[in-house]
Formats: C-alpha cells, sequence, structure tokens
C-alpha cells in the first residue's frame, strides 16, 4: 500500500476566463508554481501570460502560493481549484468549461414527463427545503422566492456548496449527482406527519426544472467554510446540443466561477451558508397570489405545523416568503380554506404499517387521518369551501359529489395530482334502508389527509404516488376485495389506533362507523327552524316511517320552511325526481320514476338550536287520497302525535341537491283526472286466451279434478269497456308495481267458519310483454277439488284510496263414485278398522259399512232391500248368509248389517293366518263391498286322542309318555286356532317341565291321590303337544285320566286303566342254618302274564328290604335291574328262629313282599369252603373234611358232665369263631367281584368316552386344561389365583397363555419364548376400572391384603408373593390397519414383507393366534378386540420363519422383531436372542380345529362335559383299583387266619375219643384246659 500511485487533479483558472484541467502522477510532495504553470501552458498551447512574470496562485481559502505547492494540502480524491493572478491586477469572473455536468447515461432514459410550471418549481423548492434542513438549531431556516416577469429567484439559507469533492457544486447541475438521493432511507419510519424533507430520488430535478422554467440558470453557493461564493452557470441550449461526431460521447461543460458574498445574502444568512438559484429566460409568468396559494398547500405542515403537543402554539418549521409576503400569514389556498371549514371534534386516525412479504426489511409507513366536514344551516362545508376557492380566483371544476375525498402527501409534501376519490373503507357498506342512506350522506362529509414517508414511492415528477408499486396498491385498496385476493400478497399491513393498540379490520371499520355517527350528531345541523311556530310531538310512535332515529324524543312539525331561497310550504305539489331516497310504507328505497306528490309537514329533530337536527319532508303521493296521508291529533289532555299513514319520509337534501319542483295547479289536477281513469275498477280472471291464464271449473265437477297450473287475473281500469275480440290489450289492463292482489280459496263447510285453503298474495308480473298480470300458481294445489263440497275463489285488491275491489265465484264438487270403496267396521269398536273379525258360530251384532270414493269422500247408499253376506277364499266361497237385516242411517252414509253369523267347516283351508275376503253386496246389484277379514274358528268342542298311546299295557308308573298330542276342533268340524288355551286336568298322572306354552295352575298330591292341572295352548296344527310331558305317577292296577276344560267348560274326559305288576321272591329256602349266609334271594317285578317285567330298571326303580332278624343297611335301597333284584348275600343270626323279610319297591309302595324263613341250629360238619372260589384266588384254601368232626352232641352221656360241658363250650367256641372268619372271606371274595366288575365296567366307559371325543379330547386336556394346571402349579403367583378361583372379579378377561391357542407346538414354545413368562401370566382386564379392583394399597404404601385378588389368595392359603403385570385393553392403541374382510379369525390387514413373501416367511405371529368365539367377541369400549389390542401390542409385526437362516436373510424386511421355528429369535433392531430355553407356560396347542375355535359355545359343550366326564371317572377308577388292593390283602389275612384255626379245630378233634358202641370216650383224659383253648 506504499506504493500506491497518487494522482492529484488540479482545475487552474485562468484571468482570461479560460480553465485548465491538470492530472498529475506520483509527482511528489511537493511541486513549484512554475513547473505547474508549464504544464498548464503546455495543455492550452497558446497563452498570453509570462510564466517568469509576478505571478502567483491562490486556493479556495484565499491562501496565496508563490513558490511551491505543499501537495499534502490537497485531496487526491476531487478537483483542487487554484486561481491564477499575473499580476495585472484583472481577473475573471466566469471561467468556461468550469464544471463538467455530464450525466449517467442511464439517467437519460428516466428523464420525467413534461412538468407544470407549479411542478418544476416545487422541485426547485424541494431542493431547498432539504438543503436547510440540516441547519444546526438557531441557524435561520429561509425559503424566499421573487417572481417577476424576467426571472426566478429561490433562495434558502442551507448549507450550500463549493469545490469540494464532497460538497461541489457541479453534483447540483450533474444529472444523478445530487447529494440528495442517498437521504431517503432516513425518511422511513419516523413519526407522522414525517417532516423530514429528504424529497430527493433520482438525482435530477435541480437541472431538468430550472430548465423547464427559463433558459439560462444561475446557481449561486456558499458554505460556512468557503469565504467565496461559487457560481454554476447553466443553459438550455448547451444540454440540449447534439455531439458533434457521429461517435463522440454526449459531454456537457458549462461555465462557473468565483465571487464575493453580497450584502444581502449575508444578511438574509447570518450564519454565512446559502444556494440560490436565478432562472432567466423565463418561458412563462408565474402569477404571485395564485403561487403562494400554490405553495401553501404544498408544503403546509413545515409553514406552519400544530400538531405537537410541546407547542401551544403554530409553529412555523421553515420562513417560507413569496414577492416579500410569508406564507404564514395568508389565508390561501385550498388546504387553508379546507381547515377553516372542518369540524371543531376530534379527527379519525389510523396508522399504517406496509411490509413487503417477499423482503421484510422494505417498508413503509402512512398515517391516515379523516376529518369531517358538517353541514352547517342545511349547506355542506364542502359546497363552502368550494364557493370560497371560486371566489379566490381558484379554477374549481369539482362539486360536492366528485370532491376529491382523499389528498396525499409524502414527507410533508403535497402531491398536487393525487386527488383520489374515497378510499374503500370511505363508502358505506349498507346498500339499502334508512341506515345506508343516513351514512350515504355523512360518509361524504369526510375527506382523508394521507401521511406517507419515504416508504412510498412518487412518480418522477412527484406530483402523485406511483400507481404500480405495491405499496400505493395496498393503500389505495385497503377495505376492499381486492385487496384481500392481490395485494394480501404481496404486502402485510397493520393498522393501529389513535391510542397506538393494534386493530384488525372490523375493529377499525366498527370505530370508523361509530365517529361517523358522532361527528354527525354532535356537528351537522339542517337546518335551525322553519318560517311558522312548530307543533312539538314528544317521543312520535312513527320514527320508522318518519326516517329518524329511534333515541330522538323531541321533533317539531312545521308547514313552511325557506330553502334555496325558495318557500316550500304544506300543500305544495311536488314532483320527486328518479333517484331520490325515501322511507316508504313498506321499506327505505331509491325512486325508480319520478313520484308526484304534496307536501304535508316538515319534520325537524330535537329543540331550536340543537345540533345535527335533521330534517324530514313528508309527502302524500299522487295515488292517495287526503284521508289517507299524514295527519296530527291534538288533544286536551296529552300531547300532540303525528300519523303517517301512506305518506312518504325524504331528506330534505332533496331540495338541496335539485330532485324536486314543485308544480302548478293546473298541471296538478290534469294528472288526477288521468289517474282516475287509470285507476283499478273491477278484477277479471283471463280465460286460456294466446297462452295466457287457465279456465276456472265449471259450477259442477266431480272430486280429483285438475285445476290449471296457475290462474291469471288482471285489474280493469275505470275506462274499460269489454272487447269482443277478447285479445288482452295493454291499455285495459291497470299497470301498478306497488298494489298487490290477493286470492283465497275457501272450503264452505259451514256459513259462520268456512275453511281457508289458499291463501296468496302476489305483485303483478309480465307475461307475453303484457305487463300488470297477477300470476297465481297451483301446482302446488293440484289436489285442491279432492273434497267434495262448494268452493269459494275471492279475489280481491286494496286500492291506494283506502278502496277494496272484490271478485268472487264458486264451485261445487261431487264425489268420484267410478272409485267407490267400503269401509267396514263393527259396532263393538270406536275406530273403524281395515279388516273385521269373525268367529264362526258366534252371532256379529252389528256390521256398519260406509263408502268413499278415492279422496275419502263419502257417499250415500240408495238400494237397502236385500244383502248377501259371503266369506271368500280367493274365488271359492267359504260361507254365505243371504237375507240379512239392514239399516240405514238417517244421512244415508251409513249401512248397518245387523245379527248375523257364519257357519262352514272348511275354515282349516285358511289355516294358519285365517286370511279371507268378506263381500257385502246387494242383490240388485247397486253396491258391491270387499274387505279383508280374519275368519276364526269356533270354540273348543271335540277333543281327539290316540287312545293307544292309553293302554293298560303302556301306563306304568313312572313311564313317561310320548307322542301324545291332543287334536282339538270346533263344533263345525274345523281345527281351533293357534294359541287357544285349554285347562288340562290329570289324575294319576304329573307334568314334567317342557319349554312351551304351558302354565302349572295347581299341583298336590296325597298318599292315594295325584292330581296336576296347566294351561295349554293349541298349536299351529290344532294339537295340544304333551309328548315327553305326562309321567304316570300312581301305583300299579290303579287308575288314571284326562279331562279338558275351555272357560271353566268340560269338553272331554277320558279314564285309563294302569298296568298291574307283582313282586315275587325266589330261591328262597324254608330254612337255614344259624349263622350261615343267605345268599342270591332274587326279587322279580312280573306282569299279569306272570312275565318278568323288563322295564322296572334304572336309578328310578329301587327296592326297600326291611328285616328286624337281619343286619341289614338301614335305609339301604336295593337296585332294580330289568325286573329283578338279587339279594347277594345276607348272614343270619347264630340263634335259631324265624326270620322275616319285608321288600317294597321304594317309589311304589304298593308292589311289595314279605317272606319268612326258619333258621336252625349250625351243623358243623355242613360247613364247607366249596364255593368255586378259587379262580378268584392265588392260593386255593383247605377245608376241613366232615367226617372228622363231631358234633358235641354225640358226644357220649357217659361222660364226666363237666366234662362234657367243657366240650360243648369249647366246639361251640370254635364253630362261631370259624363261621366268623368264613362269613368275612365269603364277604370279601363278593366286594373283589364287586369291585372287578366295576373295575371292568368303567375301563369300558373310559374307553368308549375316548372314542366319542376323538381328537377334540386331546386338544382339551393335554392343551388347554395342560396349561391351566401348569399355571396352578406356580403357587404364589396371581395367575395361580385367577386359575383356581374362576371369575370372582367383573372386568378380568383371563390370563394371556389361556386367551388363544396355536396350531403348532413349535410356534406355541417360540411365542412364550418371545414374551416371556411375566407377559405370558400378565392378568388382563378390559378396563382400568377393573385393574384398579385387584389391589388397592394402604396409607403407608404397603399392599392392602384384605382387597382383591390378594383377599382370594388368603382364602385359598397361598399369599401372593411376587409381582405381577396388568394388561388394561381399553388403554391399549389398537391396531388402526383394520381386519381382514370375511375373515372368521378376523386377522389383522397387515402388508407382506414383500410381494411374493421373504424364504420361509410363515407369518404375522399376531395372526397365529387362534381365538374361540367367545374370545372373538371379548371387545373394549370402542369396539376393538382382543387381536388389535392384546395380541398387537405383545407382538406388534412380529414374524415368524421356518429357520434362522431365513430369518437373517429377511433383516431387511423387518418391522420390528422375528422368531424361527428352530429356536431363533430376534427383539428388535439390533437385538438378538441367544441361548436356549424350554417354557413351561405355552399357548395351548390345538390342532386340526377350525377357523374359529368355539370349546366354549353351546356346539363343543358336550365335549367339555364329557371331557370333565372322563376325568372323574379316571379317578373313580383310581381309587377302586386302590380298595382293590386293600381287598385283597385282606382276603389273604384272612385265609391265613381261617387255617389257623383249622388247624386247632383239627387239634380238638385228635382229643376227642371215638365213638366206641353206644358210648364215647375221650383219647387223653390229661388234656391242658389250655390246649383245648381255641
Amino acid at each position: 500500500m506504499a506504493n500506491a500511485s497518487r494522482v492529484y487533479r488540479f482545475q487552474v483558472l485562468l484571468p482570461s476566463g479560460v480553465s485548465s484541467m491538470l492530472t498529475l502522477h506520483d509527482p511528489g510532495y511537493e511541486i513549484s508554481v512554475s513547473d505547474l504553470l508549464l504544464k498548464v501552458k503546455g495543455e492550452l498551447g497558446n497563452t498570453h501570460w509570462d510564466v517568469n512574470g509576478k505571478v502567483y496562485l491562490t486556493d479556495l481559502l484565499d491562501g496565496i502560493i508563490t513558490d511551491k505547492i505543499k501537495l499534502s494540502n490537497f485531496d487526491t480524491k476531487s478537483v483542487n481549484i487554484l486561481k491564477l493572478h499575473d499580476g495585472k491586477g484583472g481577473s475573471a469572473s466566469i471561467y468556461e468549461n468550469m464544471w463538467d455536468l455530464t450525466p449517467q447515461t442511464d439517467l437519460l432514459q428516466e428523464l420525467p414527463a413534461e412538468y407544470s410550471t407549479e411542478s418544476a418549481l416545487a422541485d426547485l423548492t424541494d431542493n431547498a427545503l432539504q438543503a436547510l434542513w440540516s441547519n444546526d438549531p438557531g441557524e435561520r431556516k429561509l425559503i424566499k422566492i421573487t417572481v417577476d416577469k424576467e426571472k426566478i429567484v429561490i433562495f434558502d439559507t442551507g448549507r450550500g456548496m463549493d469545490g469540494s469533492y464532497g460538497n461541489s457544486i457541479s453534483k447540483w447541475g450533474t444529472m444523478g449527482s445530487s447529494n440528495h438521493r442517498v437521504f431517503r432511507q432516513k425518511g422511513i419510519g419516523r413519526k407522522a406527519p414525517y417532516l423530514v424533507p429528504f424529497f430527493g430520488m433520482f438525482g435530477y430535478g435541480g437541472t431538468i426544472a430550472s430548465m423547464h422554467l427559463g433558459r439560462i440558470a444561475i446557481v449561486s453557493s456558499k458554505t460556512k467554510e468557503s469565504k467565496k461564493v461559487f457560481t454554476l452557470h447553466l443553459s438550455r441550449e448547451a444540454l440540449v446540443k447534439k455531439p458533434s461526431a457521429k461517435n463522440s460521447e454526449h459531454t456537457w461543460k458549462t461555465a462557473g466561477g468565483l465571487r464575493d458574498p453580497s450584502k444581502e445574502e449575508i444578511l438574509l444568512s447570518p450564519h454565512q451558508s446559502f444556494t440560490q438559484v436565478e432562472i432567466c429566460g423565463l418561458k412563462g409568468h408565474l402569477e404571485g397570489a395564485r403561487l403562494r396559494g400554490f405553495l401553501k398547500d404544498i408544503y403546509f405542515p413545515y409553514i406552519q405545523y400544530d400538531e405537537d403537543n410541546e407547542w401551544r402554539n403554530t409553529r412555523n418549521p421553515v420562513e417560507f416568503e413569496v414577492n416579500g409576503v410569508n406564507l404564514s400569514e395568508i389565508q390561501e389556498g385550498e388546504v387553508t380554506v379546507t381547515n377553516m371549514h372542518s369540524s371543531n371534534g376530534p379527527d379519525f386516525i389510523l396508522h399504517m404499517t406496509f411490509t413487503q412479504k417477499t423482503t421484510a426489511s422494505c417498508k413503509a409507513h402512512a398515517r391516515l387521518r379523516c376529518v369531517y366536514f358538517p353541514i352547517i344551516q342545511g349547506k355542506e362545508s364542502i359546497d363552502s369551501i368550494l364557493e370560497k376557492l371560486r371566489i379566490d380566483g381558484f379554477e374549481i371544476k369539482e362539486n360536492f359529489d366528485n370532491f376529491s375525498r382523499v389528498s396525499i402527501r409524502r414527507l410533508g409534501r403535497l402531491l398536487p395530482d393525487a386527488r383520489w376519490g374515497p378510499l374503500p373503507f370511505m363508502e358505506p357498506k349498507q346498500r339499502k334502508g334508512q341506515k345506508a342512506e343516513f351514512f350515504r350522506r355523512c360518509f361524504k362529509r369526510v375527506k382523508c389527509f394521507v401521511e406517507t414517508d419515504a416508504g412510498f414511492y412518487p412518480t418522477l415528477s412527484k406530483t402523485d404516488l406511483a400507481q404500480h408499486d405495491p405499496f400505493t396498491k395496498a393503500l389505495r385498496n385497503w377495505g376492499s376485495n381486492y385487496l384481500n385476493s392481490c395485494s394480501a400478497e404481496e404486502v402485510d399491513i397493520e393498522a393501529h389506533g389513535k391510542d397506538g393498540n393494534l386493530l384488525s379490520y372490523k375493529q377499525f371499520e366498527k370505530q370508523y362507523y361509530d365517529w361517523i355517527t358522532e361527528m354527525h350528531e354532535k356537528y351537522d345541523a339542517e337546518m335551525d327552524g322553519g318560517d311558522d311556530e312548530p307543533t312539538l310531538i314528544i317521543n312520535p310512535n312513527c320514527k320508522d316511517r318518519l326516517g329518524i332515529s329511534n333515541d330522538v324524543e323531541v321533533v317539531r312539525v312545521h308547514t313552511s320552511i325557506s330553502r334555496r331561497g325558495q318557500t316550500w310550504r304544506r300543500g305544495d305539489h311536488l314532483k320527486i325526481l328518479k333517484g331520490a331516497t325515501g322511507q316508504m310504507k313498506a321499506s327505505f328505497c331509491t325512486l325508480k320514476n319520478s313520484m308526484c306528490t304534496t307536501l304535508e309537514y316538515i319534520v325537524v329533530q330535537g329543540l331550536q338550536g340543537d345540533i345535527c337536527g335533521e330534517v324530514r319532508l313528508i309527502c302524500r303521493p299522487i295515488e292517495y287520497p287526503d284521508g289517507q296521508g299524514c295527519y296530527i291529533i291534538k288533544a286536551k289532555d296529552t300531547s300532540p302525535n303525528i300519523f303517517i299513514k301512506e305518506s312518504v319520509s325524504f331528506p330534505v337534501s332533496i331540495i338541496d341537491n335539485k330532485m324536486c319542483k314543485i308544480i302548478d295547479d293546473d298541471s296538478w289536477n290534469q294528472m288526477l283526472k288521468k289517474r282516475k281513469e287509470k285507476a283499478p275498477a273491477s278484477i277479471e280472471v283471463i280465460r286460456n286466451i294466446h297462452g295466457l291464464g287457465g279456465d276456472l271449473p265449471y259450477e259442477v265437477v266431480m272430486a280429483g279434478y285438475q285445476p290449471p297450473h296457475e290462474i291469471i287475473a288482471v285489474l280493469r281500469p275505470g275506462n274499460y269497456k269489454p272487447s269482443s275480440t277478447g285479445l288482452p290489450d295493454q291499455k285495459n289492463i291497470v299497470k301498478d308495481d306497488e298494489l298487490e292482489m290477493v286470492m283465497e280459496v275457501r272450503y264452505l263447510t259451514s256459513k259462520d267458519c268456512p275453511a281457508k285453503l289458499i291463501h296468496k298474495r302476489v305483485k303483478p308480473s309480465s307475461h307475453n310483454d303484457i305487463d300488470g298480470l297477477y300470476v297465481f300458481p297451483l301446482r302446488k294445489s293440484s289436489l285442491i277439488f279432492s273434497k267434495s263440497g262448494v268452493y269459494q275463489f275471492i279475489f280481491s285488491v286494496d286500492c291506494r284510496d283506502s278502496s277494496v275491489i272484490h271478485h268472487k265465484t264458486t264451485l261445487k264438487v261431487c264425489p268420484d263414485t267410478n272409485s267407490r270403496q267400503f269401509i267396514f267396521s263393527v259396532a263393538d269398536f270406536s275406530t273403524d278398522k281395515t279388516h273385521v273379525d269373525i268367529r264362526l258360530g258366534c252371532p256379529i251384532r252389528c256390521l256398519a259399512i260406509r263408502s268413499h270414493d278415492k279422496y275419502e269422500n263419502r257417499i250415500p247408499f240408495l238400494d237397502t232391500s236385500s244383502v248377501i253376506a259371503t266369506i271368500l277364499d280367493g274365488d271359492d266361497v267359504l260361507a254365505q248368509v243371504d237375507n240379512i237385516e239392514v239399516e240405514l242411517s238417517s244421512d244415508s252414509l251409513t249401512l248397518n248389517i245387523m245379527d248375523f253369523r257364519f257357519e262352514t267347516s272348511n275354515l282349516d283351508l285358511l289355516r294358519p293366518k285365517y286370511e279371507a275376503k268378506l263381500k257385502i253386496s246387494s242383490s240388485a246389484d247397486e253396491f258391491s263391498g270387499i274387505c279383508p277379514c280374519e275368519v276364526k274358528p269356533g270354540h273348543p268342542s271335540t277333543i281327539n286322542i290316540n287312545i293307544s298311546l292309553f293302554q293298560e299295557k303302556n301306563l306304568t308308573p313312572g313311564r313317561l309318555i310320548d307322542n301324545v298330542f291332543l287334536e282339538v276342533f270346533d263344533q263345525f268340524g274345523n281345527h281351533v286356532e293357534e294359541g287357544t288355551k285349554l285347562n288340562v286336568h290329570v289324575d294319576g298322572m304329573c307334568f314334567l317341565d317342557k319349554q312351551c306354552s304351558v302354565q302349572k295352575f295347581c299341583s298336590y298330591a296325597s298318599a292315594n291321590l295325584y292330581t296336576e292341572e296347566k294351561t295349554s295352548q293349541v298349536n299351529g296344527a290344532g294339537f295340544i303337544d304333551l309328548c315327553r310331558t305326562l309321567r304316570v305317577v300312581r301305583g300299579f292296577g290303579s287308575e288314571a285320566s284326562i279331562t279338558i276344560f275351555h272357560n271353566e267348560k268340560e269338553i272331554f274326559t277320558k279314564i285309563f286303566q294302569i298296568a298291574t305288576r307283582e313282586l315275587k321272591a325266589v330261591n328262597v329256602p324254608e330254612s337255614c342254618p344259624a349263622g350261615s349266609f343267605l345268599e342270591n334271594v332274587t326279587f322279580e317285578v312280573s306282569d299279569s302274564d306272570g312275565l318278568i317285567d323288563e322295564s322296572i330298571d334304572g336309578p328310578l326303580h329301587t327296592l326297600n328290604i326291611t328285616s328286624n332278624e337281619l343286619p341289614l343297611v338301614e335305609g339301604a335301597q336295593y337296585a332294580i335291574k330289568h325286573g329283578r333284584c338279587v339279594l347277594s348275600r345276607v348272614q343270619l343270626p347264630h340263634e335259631q328262629g324265624t326270620v322275616t323279610i319285608v321288600a317294597c319297591h321304594t317309589s311304589y309302595p304298593d308292589l311289595q313282599i314279605k317272606i319268612q324263613l326258619q333258621v336252625q341250629s349250625f351243623d358243623l360238619a355242613l360247613t364247607t369252603l366249596e364255593d368255586g372260589s378259587e379262580p378268584i384266588f392265588s392260593c386255593p384254601i383247605s377245608i376241613v373234611e366232615s367226617s372228622n368232626l363231631l358234633l358235641p352232641s354225640q358226644l357220649a352221656p357217659g361222660q364226666p358232665s363237666h366234662l362234657v360241658t367243657y366240650v360243648k363250650d369249647v366246639v361251640k367256641k370254635t364253630k362261631n369263631k370259624v363261621g366268623d372268619t368264613y362269613s368275612k372271606i365269603k364277604s370279601t371274595e363278593e366286594t373283589l367281584k364287586t369291585l372287578y366288575s366295576r373295575k371292568v365296567s368303567l375301563e369300558k366307559q373310559i374307553d368308549t368316552i375316548k372314542d366319542e371325543i376323538g381328537a377334540m379330547v386331546g386338544s382339551f386336556i393335554d392343551a388347554k386344561e395342560l396349561v391351566r394346571d401348569k399355571i396352578r402349579e406356580k403357587i404364589g403367583t396371581a395367575a395361580f389365583v385367577i386359575c383356581s378361583s374362576g371369575d370372582f372379579m367383573d372386568g378380568v378377561v383371563g390370563i394371556v397363555a389361556l386367551l388363544g391357542t396355536v396350531p403348532d407346538g413349535k410356534i406355541g414354545r417360540m411365542l412364550a419364548v418371545y414374551l416371556g413368562k411375566d407377559d405370558m401370566l400378565s392378568v388382563v382386564c378390559k378396563t382400568q376400572e377393573a385393574a384398579n379392583y385387584i389391589e388397592k394399597y394402604n396409607t403407608d404404601g404397603g399392599v392392602d391384603v384384605g382387597f382383591g385378588i390378594h383377599r382370594e389368595a388368603a382364602a385359598l392359603g397361598v399369599p401372593i408373593k411376587r409381582r405381577f403385570a396388568v394388561i388394561c385393553l381399553d388403554d391399549i392403541v389398537p391396531y388402526k390397519g383394520g381386519v381382514l374382510l370375511n375373515s372368521p379369525q378376523k386377522e389383522l390387514n397387515l402388508a407382506w414383507p414383500s410381494p411374493h413373501g421373504p424364504k420361509g416367511f410363515r407369518g404375522f405371529a399376531v395372526n397365529m393366534i387362534n381365538l374361540s368365539y367367545d374370545n372373538l367377541n371379548i371387545t373394549t369400549s370402542r369396539g376393538h378386540g382382543l387381536r388389535e389390542t392384546l395380541f398387537y401390542s405383545l407382538f406388534g409385526e412380529l414374524q415368524v420363519y421356518e429357520t434362522r437362516n431365513d430369518m437373517l436373510q429377511a433383516m431387511p424386511y423387518l418391522n420390528g422383531g422375528a422368531i424361527s421355528l428352530d429356536g431363533g429369535v430376534i427383539k428388535g433392531k439390533g437385538k438378538l436372542l441367544l441361548g436356549y430355553s424350554d417354557p413351561k407356560i405355552t399357548f395351548p396347542v390345538v390342532s386340526g380345529l377350525p377357523n374359529t375355535i368355539t370349546s366354549e359355545s353351546n356346539d363343543h359343550l358336550d365335549v367339555v362335559t364329557r371331557t370333565r366326564n372322563l376325568d372323574s371317572k379316571m379317578k373313580l377308577l383310581e381309587i377302586i383299583e386302590t380298595r382293590i388292593s386293600e381287598q385283597e390283602k385282606l382276603h389273604e389275612e384272612l385265609v391265613k387266619e381261617f387255617n389257623k384255626r383249622k388247624r386247632k379245630f383239627e387239634e380238638i378233634e385228635e382229643r376227642i375219643t371215638q365213638p366206641c358202641g353206644n358210648e364215647l370216650v375221650l383219647r387223653d383224659l390229661q388234656v391242658k384246659v389250655e390246649e383245648l383253648d381255641p
């Protein structure tokens, strides 16, 4: 940077008026004056001064340079001016080509359109205002403009210009080089009214404006730092001069100079800085007065400003003088006049910020200040403004309506051509009504003064805003639809009220309307009073019609006022022109045609002197007479009141707007005459001629007559004369759009109260170029003539003169006999029925018949001589009654058929609905009517029963009788109707419960009496079904009976004989040894033929066998099988005697037998064990030979008595003990026989049940029950309690492991591995409430063991000692993809991982769970099933594959986890489950089942029952096998004991002497007692 080249530029001003431009490159630190002048001489060539003479240079500060020029005192960036002095004393004041004013070439393309003189002068004034705005406080701010015929001088006390680089005067004249352009950004975002005059935009205002005003312009300027005044000379000819060479550049150099400031300049600018622009060679002359007004309008806030609250008085920011006149002191200009006529009320102010959406930093601001100009004494302030401006000499072409309602200032400067119409929000949104008329007037009294900052772009001439700028468009369309649709896409707008609060457009609009209303009420004064004394009306009752506000309390009523230099009196006839707006009778509207009226009153709001006293003209239209106009009632005791009636209220502004004029009396009378001739006089209904109208019906028509689609009526004028052609003519039709015609159609039910059917009010319309037609549509009333009777058409019109025109016509409608129909009703019923109920054999006391047509019009009966009643089934006659007695009502409308009945035996043809047709006809065929009917059979009379079922052989006690049907007939042989109730009384039998229409009334039994009664209903076939409901309860040989009652009347009875049976005993010995066993006593039940009745079998048939002598079990019952009962073995007493045994049937005590047998002493010799028991025992029992035993009675009597006695006792004891052991052995053998038999029977039953259940047995026992048993092994868990206790809590669905099944064991194992034991044993509830009931906590946070599942666990004795999971179905987010259509299992609609599925893909785990029918119906409160909630939450989109390799290959397709059937588990992204486990708790494996498992459904309930039965039988089999083992062991022990006793008995035998002759001898008398004792 130190070696950078330095360039100095010098402009040397020579005494001859020539200037020379020198450029020095790296001249060093100084240069001598002589060397510099030599360079100048070299540039100019021919010079007239001596370089070596006494010459010197001076700089801009008048510093003298004689020898060396120190370059450090000069700038390298700008042109340094040096003035040469040659010592001769003379010096030029103007120098040629001193300033280079060549503009930028691109700006030449942007030159503005042709200026007006005022716009050009304003541009120069803009430069002056901006120049002085930066003055220091205390420095004078003056703009002085002097205008005469020769020149224009603009002088300002701004900071001035010199020849320096940054502030060169040449920039003033060089287009595009103005310093003012850079200040635009500073003019954005300041406080309104944005008084920062940074107007510079394009950089050519000074040059173009000055050249527009004149041919020559001299610019003189001085800064505070410079001692000289720099001048710039502009010439229009030099600017427009074309270059001499074709390709030479366009350059523009002009002369300039230096001079000393004048005394006047120093006086005007004490701080000694200023700029003066002097323009000569003017193109035109500016009038001073007009110029003053124009400039004051343009710069009004800079001239006088009173918005700043810190200044109590009006401020004058800048002194503006025009030809010596201070503009702040004059009352000229549109702005001044406008301000003078505005209201004293508050202005409506809105601050707006505009931001471009594409560039948030691009903003603009505006303030809208709306000013209200009230009406004063009937004159609009805006009219006063326009009048004053015309008086002041302004050329004003505007009027009140097109007066500019918007003026715009940019940075405080008025844009004179921005004379916009109202902004959209300044137009009232109401289009109709009184409010619309009010706001329409008041809105026109508002002018909006818009203040904008520099963010808005003006036009090139700065006379208006640039129309295509987005900010301009947004401002201009604020509040319109265009803004919402177009500009809103480019610009964001924020609106703030006067207080700074942000407003929406609706809020702003409301505030604006409220402000308008407030201004009107406070400052508008349409008129103070009239020419006469007013009548005061307090709170008039017709404010709406008067067109005044509802809050007005007092009005003044005048009869004369003066307005617009004319007097308007009551009674004047006025013609109100089209377009005037008034309050009509019906609405507030604008006249489409002129209206001729009579002025009646002038109404003024409020008392005299009140502000906002609106004035209304009350006028009566010409068509209404005096009595229909406005009038005032003045009573003595009450205040006056006004009534408007048919008059119309207009605002007084119609006089101001010249919307009305007075009509003279002659013209008025002529109009009245013409109106009378054309006034309506009659109504005529137009016939169907040339497509107009429709014919009214004739005098008599038949019901159903179709009227015309429309009826057209017209009003005929008073001068109407019927035409022979009958063609419609417009001149004979009254055309009055305000008159309405009413058509009423009445049905004359009675003279006093006719029924109004149609009431239509229409206005006139046009048809086929004919006006005044009243068209009454009847399309929706096409059935108007359906009811017979007299109808009346009434047309009426209320005329404007209060008269009413009527036109009537009548019509008679008769019933339509071609559509005659009949209605039948039985006299017992109060309302008509669609059918008649008939019962055979029952008289119909009175059948009423009425006839009507299809429109329900009743038709009278004429011939009633003979009536025939017939019941028809299609065309077949079922029954008929002739010559029936009839009665005719007094009005001949009802035919009463008296006392007739039907009889037939063919009624079964109509079963079961008994629907037929009843035909009533006269013998002369005068009428014939058919109606639907129901013909019911007669009352029950005959009963048929299958007697063979009740033959004696079929009736046995306890027998359930099959196929018992009672066929029920009426007295005519027809089956009685279904549902007929009969009382069935049975004696000796009883009824069993059966799901049928049977009700049990009574049941009683005694020792010999069994009687029951039930109410039974006849079925659809005419039978009472008693199948398998009757059981014989009386004993054998007795009688039973059935009796049928209907309504307590016996209609059937039948007595039956019960079969005879006898109880016999066989195989009964006459006698038995004492202590022996009575075996195989058989009791047989035989019939009357002596044959065994094998039907006596089953659990209901048992014998009660009793005996006082035998050790029989008390209360024991012995089964009868196939008619036999065997008493297999009973031990007899040890003492001899008679034994009596009584056997009787347990249920039938009459069936009994008594047997007796003799018990004899025991004979030991006869005691053997020859009972064939060897096959049962493994060790045969050795028996005692009878030859080796002797009875005690065989001992010799010669032996000692004590020995004999002793031997007898020994023998007796031994006999008893042997007998007891023998009895126990036999009893054990019998028990074993029974147990073996029961074991074989149970094994057969188990095999049979297994065969019946088949594969299903394994599915339930080995699967679900097995899993439940394994869960029960998990003692101390919640799942154990749930499985052990059942449904002890509502809302608990079950355990996860038991809620579904799987078709394959591998799948079940891997799913259990994936879930883990805790999830498999989770408790599933429907709702959170159910889960809360499972467990609750104490205050210390511990579990309450006395509540919920813990209480149940305590009851089971196994408290829960570990945590457990609970799943709430309602809280689970269900699967959103839905289920497969038409799928019984409702699988989830999951997308396959790939179009054809990866290799080895078996499916989704959630769809491999099979659900039972009951579990499929378990849903949440939102209707989602277990698969969508529970199993989807557990498995998600878990995929199942055949092998680990398949699973790993499919990892890119996984959306969750995956399992393989060979043990692979992927839990999620990047998580594998390794190792091996064999879970104990898995899902039940049920293969080969249908898609929907319904094990809990009715279809498989039998399987479950059989399975449980099988389980119980298997447990019983285990018990029997245990008992067999115990009995076999006991038998073995008894046999050992028996053999032991036998050996001792043999020892006794050896010690007893053998007989010898007649004596007994002992072998060894020395027998020890203990040896003989057994």
